[in-house]
């Protein structure tokens, strides 16, 4: 099992940079909480499967509302389930890693090496891809000739 820095693409660069503000706008979709966790899932399933170790599920809230993190095991599979709503985002990320290491039942030096490598990954596609254009898409839509015969279904 090797834990080495790993350079993780930024799950969001399949936006083509189309980081705008506004109402409605692709950042305020990203920022949302399900939206975060699910690329902060991807993400750790990337880092599990380089490295070689069980890469469990994930999934939100927990089956019990008073835990904030449930780790099942069975012979098909781990699952990691997280509470989102009123935590600081921090702390579901430190669950979903700790979750990723219970599943796995690492020793000490390992679960640590597994945490830097995690925690590196997750900032980096936390972090806006600087190589994509800050701008909106744009459509050009040409008009119909009458000639073109258009009809409505």
């Amino acid at each position: 099992m090797k834990f080495e820095s790993v350079e993780v693409k930024s799950p969001n660069s399949h936006f083509d940079g189309a980081r705008y503000s506004g109402d409605g706008s692709v950042s305020a979709i990203e920022s949302a909480p399900s939206v975060r966790f699910s690329i902060v899932a991807k993400v750790i399933t990337q880092v599990s499967a380089r490295c070689g170790i069980e890469v469990p599920g994930f999934k939100s809230p927990p089956r019990s509302g008073d835990l904030d993190r449930t780790v099942r095991q069975q012979s098909s599979g781990s699952v990691v389930a997280v509470r989102i709503k009123d935590r600081p985002f921090e702390a579901v990320i430190a669950d979903m890693i700790e979750g990723v290491i219970l599943c796995n039942d690492l020793s000490i030096g390992k679960a640590a090496k597994l945490r830097n490598v995690m925690w590196s990954a997750v900032m980096q596609s936390e972090r806006p891809s600087e190589s994509t254009p800050q701008h909106k898409r744009t459509a050009v839509v040409h008009p119909s000739v009458v000639a073109d015969n258009i009809e409505a279904a």
